[in-house]
C-alpha cells in the first residue's frame, strides 16, 4: 500500500472510532431522557387522575390516556448485522439521512421544552389553587 492510502485509511478508522463514541454517548443520553420521561409521565398521569370527581371522570380520563399511550412509538427496531449493507457509496445518503433526522430531533427537543414549560407553569397553578383551599 502507498503511504498516502495508509495515511487516509488510518484517519477514516480514527473518525470512525469518534463518531462510534459520541454514538454510545448519544445512546446513553436518549436511554436516560427516555427513563425520565416515562417517570414525569407516570406522574403526571397520577396528578390528572386528581380531576376525577366521581367514577365516570375517571373513566374519561383513563380512557383519554389510554388512547394516549396506544399511540406512543414502541422500542426501536434493531437491525441484524446480516442485514446492514455496508456499501460506502451509500454513505453519503445515510450521512443525509442521520442529519436530517437529528435537526428534526433539535426541533423536537425544542418542542419539549416548551411542553416542560407549559407542565411547570400548569403544575404551579395547581399548587396555588391548592394552597388557597386549605384552611
Amino acid at each position: 500500500m502507498e503511504p498516502k492510502q495508509d495515511a487516509h485509511e488510518a484517519k477514516m478508522e480514527e473518525i470512525f472510532a469518534a463518531f462510534d463514541e459520541a454514538w454510545t454517548k448519544y445512546w446513553e443520553s436518549y436511554v436516560k431522557l427516555q427513563d425520565e420521561l416515562y417517570e414525569t409521565l407516570r406522574a403526571g398521569r397520577e396528578v390528572s387522575w386528581l380531576a376525577a370527581i366521581d367514577e365516570d371522570k375517571l373513566s374519561d380520563i383513563n380512557q383519554v390516556q389510554r388512547e394516549l399511550f396506544a399511540g406512543m412509538p414502541r422500542r426501536l427496531d434493531y437491525a441484524p448485522l446480516g442485514q446492514i449493507t455496508r456499501d460506502l457509496d451509500g454513505a453519503p445518503n445515510k450521512i443525509a439521512d442521520l442529519e436530517a433526522m437529528l435537526a428534526s430531533l433539535e426541533e423536537g427537543c425544542r418542542s419539549l421544552e416548551a411542553a416542560i414549560a407549559l407542565m411547570k407553569e400548569k403544575t404551579r397553578l395547581l399548587k396555588e389553587a391548592l394552597r388557597a383551599e386549605e384552611p
